[in-house]
């Protein structure tokens, strides 16, 4: 079987595209930037974001510059939303509000767990490095 593999700007500008057409889209996670709540290989819905899904501690699809992230919104300011994987200790995103395409709709339990996570950020690094020697990549 031959196998092809397609650069994830180009597959996310696809993706991007899509939500803007105003479809929703099922796309796999990949990486440990979301951890411990999105394992590398976890399929999230991804919808047209909508100006009352601005809100902390929501799950976004975002264009950060040179790539597309899938992250957490840790701080709004005016026109201008921050990110923050929740795998990640240090490296938030800052951009504008129409740079942000779509949203995972998570469920209350999960935006509950997200606070004290979003909360232990100084800390997390230790739970952090359990997680990632636990689960796959």
């Amino acid at each position: 079987m031959n196998e092809k593999s397609v650069a994830n700007v180009a597959t996310f500008s696809v993706v991007r595209d899509i939500l803007l057409e105003g479809q929703t889209v099922r796309v796999t996670v990949k990486g440990q930037s979301m951890l411990p709540f999105f394992i590398s290989g976890s399929t999230v819905n991804l919808r047209p974001i909508k100006s009352e899904d601005f809100v902390r501690y929501n799950v976004v699809f975002a264009d950060a510059g040179q790539h597309f992230v899938i992250h957490r919104i840790i701080a709004l300011e005016g026109d201008s939303v921050t990110l923050l994987g929740d795998g990640n200790i240090y490296g938030t995103e800052t951009m504008p509000k129409n740079k942000v395409y779509g949203i995972v709709d998570c469920s209350a339990l999960h935006l509950f767990f997200a606070k004290i996570w979003v909360a232990m950020r100084r800390v997390r690094r230790f739970p952090l490095a359990i997680f990632r020697r636990i689960t796959p990549k």
